[in-house]
């Protein structure tokens, strides 16, 4: 026996070797049943990241919900408060009983009803009387008297009988404190519907009165003048 062919040269055993392709061991995940996955599942962490925004979102939009909830709440109660007690400050009034309103209590009325609404509701009656120092229940009835006066002044011009439908469609409701009224076109021109208030309202009625009161007492003073000093020329 040959030995040469019993024992090949070491190169031939060296190339052998690497001419045979060499299988490596892959490290693979299974599942409980043990078939191979292709991937590896997205971990718990994961999941919350991406899903963790939109969860903050919703909790965050209800919290604003509840306290804007809880803000109107307490807005609503804080009014109803002061309401009553405005109520109970012009209930308070002496009554003239029937006596007529003084010609600057009744102008001060008659810009309401002419210029904002004919219809003013508790609080604003309540805020009137109080301003002007009328019985809650006499600038009540003077607004009811009224608007049946007007109804009837307009009968006596159109025959037919809408005088109240036709002084309806001349009113927009509006949204106020919470709750409906209906003001006249005039109001709405002067000021936005969304910025009428009872603050509003008690501002713009504490103006007109004052400058009734300040031409009221310009007139006194003048007629005392002339009564002291008849020479003297009042200014036109």
């Amino acid at each position: 026996m040959d030995v040469e062919s019993a024992n090949p040269p070491m190169e031939a055993v060296v190339l052998s070797e690497e001419s045979v392709p060499r299988r490596t061991l892959r490290k693979r995940v299974t599942t409980s049943k043990g078939s191979p996955l292709r991937f590896k599942p997205a971990s718990v962490s994961a999941i919350t990241a991406r899903h963790g925004t939109t969860s903050e979102d919703n909790l965050k939009k209800k919290a604003y919900k509840q306290a804007f909830l809880q803000s109107a709440a307490r807005a609503q109660s804080e009014r109803e408060i002061r309401v009553r007690e405005l109520k109970k400050r012009a209930l308070a009034i002496t009554s003239t009983g029937k006596t007529p309103a003084t010609s600057r209590q009744r102008l001060v009325m008659q810009m309401v009803y002419d210029e904002i609404t004919p219809y003013p509701d508790e609080a604003w009656v309540s805020q009137l009387g109080v301003i002007i120092n009328r019985e809650y229940h006499q600038v009540k009835n003077w607004f009811s008297n009224q608007r049946q006066k007007d109804a009837r002044d307009s009968r006596q011009h159109t025959p037919q009988p809408a005088a109240p439908a036709s002084l309806e469609a001349s009113l927009c409701k509006i949204t106020c404190d919470g709750r409906d009224l209906r003001l006249r076109t005039a109001a709405l021109n002067s000021c936005r519907a969304e910025d009428w208030s009872d603050t509003f309202f008690d501002e713009v009625v504490m103006i007109y009165n004052f400058r009734l009161l300040a031409k009221h007492s310009q007139e006194e003073a003048m007629a005392a003048l002339v009564e002291s000093e008849p020479d003297v020329a009042i200014p036109s």
